[in-house]
Parts: C-alpha cells; sequence; structure tokens
C-alpha cells in the first residue's frame, strides 16, 4: 500500500512541472530551480527528489504530489512548459482551490558576467484559467502507464 511522505515542515514552495516524456523525468530542470530557489532563501518541495518516480506508478506520483502540495507546501511555484502537462495543471487546481500562492518560474536570459543563470517568480492569478481541454482535440492518456 502506498505511505504518503510527512513532515512537520512547511516547505515554501512545491515544484510543478512536466515529467513524464522528458529525458529523466526532466529531473535537470527541476535541481536547477530548486537549487536557484533555494539560493534566494525558499524552503522547496522538489518532487524529483522524494522517492524514486521511477518506481511509482502514475496515480502514486500523483497522490504523493498532491499530498504535498494541500499538506506540506504554502505555494506552488510553476516550471516552464507547466500548462502542456496534465500532472503540473492538476497540481496547480488544487494550488489554487486551496488559496495556495502561485507564481510561475521565468528564466532571466540575459548574460550575466558570472556565468549563472536567474529566475524571477511572477504572480499569476489562475481564476481565469482553465484547463487546456478541447473536446475535438483530445489526447489519450493513462493514468495506469
Amino acid at each position: 500500500m502506498f505511505k504518503f511522505l510527512r513532515s512537520n515542515k512547511t516547505y515554501d514552495f512545491y515544484l510543478a512541472g512536466g515529467m513524464r516524456g522528458y529525458p529523466d523525468l526532466n529531473k535537470p530542470m527541476f535541481t536547477k530551480v530548486a537549487r536557484l530557489l533555494r539560493q534566494k532563501g525558499f524552503t522547496i518541495w522538489n518532487p524529483s527528489e522524494h522517492g524514486s518516480y521511477l518506481e511509482l506508478s502514475y496515480a502514486e506520483c500523483m497522490k504523493r504530489d498532491l499530498n504535498a502540495v494541500i499538506n506540506e507546501c504554502r505555494g506552488i511555484a510553476l516550471l516552464p512548459g507547466w500548462r502542456d502537462s496534465i500532472g503540473a495543471n492538476a497540481e496547480a487546481f488544487v494550488a489554487y482551490v486551496c488559496n495556495k500562492y502561485i507564481v510561475e518560474v521565468r528564466f532571466i536570459y540575459h548574460t550575466l558576467p558570472t556565468g549563472s543563470t536567474k529566475i524571477a517568480l511572477v504572480d499569476i492569478d489562475l481564476s481565469d484559467y482553465r484547463l487546456p481541454y478541447n473536446k475535438d482535440a483530445t489526447q489519450s492518456f493513462n493514468p495506469h502507464e
């Protein structure tokens, strides 16, 4: 039986973004953004750091992730490309209905002398957002894969 991870810690942000279909489940992007946000002093729940996602079903991953969004985190930080991810859309919607703080992560693409990357957190309002559902252009999705 699946067990939720529990901690007494409340994180500032849960990282949400696409994983399925990316090499290494997009772990390099999650790791980079987590590092940059931690350098800014935020505490981060990075799903790619919690358990072996290669050993879990999609449903088990979503249970773990939504538990973290609802019970462990004050807000959600949406990674670039999150709108193309069914899981990230679900996490964003749950964060919205739970009245969590919601930001989008944006990379600042100008050359820095140190060669480092900078990101910005942009507040977004999901009150007008609707899942990208279109009856005539649906994609097949099997949550058991």
